[in-house]
């Protein structure tokens, strides 16, 4: 029984015995004084329940307000926001995240000029903005994943990475869809907040690899050691270009153990990739293309994207497609790193009817048609005459780099690329930061004689006249010595010193415009060296 209810019964009892009594002494006066009481009673009776009913509400209100308090609780427990150079935000539970992602690299060096023959604004003293990306990354419920980055560097725009992808939980498949590397090696797969230098490897840079857009299938053991990838990718990036008929298959294995602590990496690469036809001699406008329509031209900078001045250079050459093979050899031990990686890349190049000494000769009135390889008759698919090699020119390169962190770090490793280098000391607590140095020996070698043996041919009628062009090519051989400083988890300093000795290509000429002898078989162009000095620094913050 409630309180209330036991007040009013012994107010209700008083009530009546003290009536009873008041009766029987004073019968006529005592009703009045019993209504007035009984009064009193029954207002006291509803002031308690008045007070009752206030602390019930009160009560229900502290409860209410519990509640919501454990939801909120709840709820800052299931999506949890964390810091990873900008806010994100994730909800484990339901399988939703978000993220801003971006990069500023920015660069500042000086390019040598290896003869003032060499006229050009673009050596010496440089600053570029390398690289100014914004975008967003994310995770939808269902295995589904996001990522675009645009790059707004140098008054254009481009992108990055810009896919969606589908990682399904406890599955060993993934696919994603957009623009992509085309299952590059080691470096390229890498982003470039993590490469060990400013620029990648002399012939990630000749032979094009670089992102397009395309669909990429992978698998992952359950150990996440072994990982295979395979895909289809048209032959050109992210742009308002319509020349669709270029492609490129890839695919990529990747071994990477843990022995005894260290991280090891093994890993193979393989890119076909098809031209773009002629299209009537319009010449395709696409950004990241392998080719001009079936015109191929491989060619390096001298380890500076401060210069667009290229000292190796096949020059172009008629081809349908070229076949690239990579192998990647790693290993992360405590705070030393050692890295290799080697490409050979062979072109399908269209062959020429020529023969002679010197070379000069006259082909037949009937070429070849370059889609179908049949013979026809004054194709005249070529807008010009365009040098045809003896055969299928072949290409390499590679280098090999060791670095080691002085503070102690360890080189990030993630999915079988590099990944960030967490610091131990920041500098924003009173340390100096991750300190490392890198040391590189790099090669990249454009000469064939298929290729500088070669000669014009006119594709409408055949002919084909022309001698030996020593100065396709070149070789370049690359000593590099880096310094990088990690003050922060997001932010870099890098310092670069790199040095190419060229030997042949299109410049040996001019740089040594004094060495031909009477007979140039004593000091032929191709065999001409000099060297090029690059110092250069970057600046980097990503988040």
């Amino acid at each position: 029984m409630k309180r209330s209810h036991i007040v009013r019964a012994l107010l209700a009892g008083s009530a009546l015995v003290l009536s009873s009594t008041a009766w029987a002494q004073e019968p006529e006066a005592q009703p009045d004084q019993s209504d007035a009481t009984a009064d009193a009673a029954i207002a006291d009776a509803q002031q308690l329940d008045d007070a009752q009913a206030k602390i019930e509400l009160l009560q229900a209100q502290v409860e209410a307000l519990q509640e919501s308090i454990t939801q909120i609780q709840a709820a800052q427990a299931k999506v949890t926001p964390s810091w990873k150079g900008t806010p994100q935000l994730e909800d484990k539970e339901a399988g939703w995240s978000f993220k801003v992602r971006g990069r500023l690299q920015y660069d500042v060096g000086y390019v040598s000029n290896p003869d003032d023959s060499i006229v050009t604004r673009n050596l010496g003293f440089n600053t570029r903005a390398r690289r100014i990306r914004l975008g967003a990354e994310g995770t939808i419920p269902g295995g589904f994943g996001y990522k675009c980055e645009a790059d707004f560097a140098n008054a254009s725009v481009g992108f990055g990475d810009c896919l969606i992808s589908y990682a399904p939980a406890n599955a060993p498949f993934n696919i994603a869809i957009g623009n992509q590397e085309t299952n590059n090696g080691l470096e390229q797969i890498s982003s470039s907040r993590w490469s060990s230098f400013i620029e990648r490897a002399a012939f990630d840079d000749a032979f094009i690899n670089t992102r397009r857009i395309g669909i990429n299938l992978g698998y992952v053991s359950k150990a996440g050691d072994l990982r295979l990838n395979a895909g289809l990718w048209t032959a050109h990036s992210i742009d308002s270009s319509l020349d669709n008929d270029g492609w490129i298959g890839a695919a990529r294995a990747v071994y990477a153990p843990l022995m005894g602590g260290n991280q090891l990496h093994f890993g193979l690469n393989y890119q076909h990739r098809e031209f773009q036809s002629n299209n009537g001699a319009t010449a395709a406008s696409g950004s990241g293309m392998p080719s001009t329509n079936q015109l191929a031209r491989y060619r390096a900078r001298p380890f500076s994207q401060l210069t667009d001045q290229r000292f190796v250079d096949t020059g172009n050459f008629a081809a349908k497609s070229d076949d690239i093979i990579g192998v990647e050899v790693a290993g992360i031990f405590k705070s030393l790193h050692i890295a290799a990686e080697g490409q050979y890349l062979k072109s399908n190049a269209y062959t020429a009817d020529c023969t002679g000494t010197p070379r000069v000769c006259t082909g037949p009135t009937v070429t070849f048609d370059p889609l179908t390889d049949d013979p026809v008759e004054a194709l005249g698919v070529f807008a010009a005459n365009q040098w045809v090699p003896l055969g299928n020119p072949s290409f390499w390169g590679g280098y090999i780099e060791a670095g080691y962190y002085l503070t102690g770090e360890t080189r990030g490793y993630k999915a079988g690329a590099w990944d960030r280098t967490k610091v131990l000391k920041p500098f924003s607590k009173g340390g100096m930061g991750a300190l490392q140095i890198n040391g590189r020996v790099d090669y990249l070698d454009l000469d064939s004689s298929k290729l500088k043996n070669g000669c014009t041919n006119n594709f409408s009628t055949g002919a084909c006249t022309g001698s030996p062009n020593l100065g396709k090519g070149g070789k370049q051989l690359g000593l590099q010595l880096g310094l990088t400083w990690i003050p922060e988890d997001y932010m870099r300093v890098l310092l670069n010193y790199s040095h190419a000795k060229i030997t042949g290509g299109p410049s040996a000429v001019i740089v040594e415009p004094n060495e031909i002898p009477a007979n140039p078989d004593q000091d032929p162009i191709d065999e001409r060296s000099y060297g090029v000095d690059v110092v250069q620094a970057r600046f980097q913050i990503d988040f």
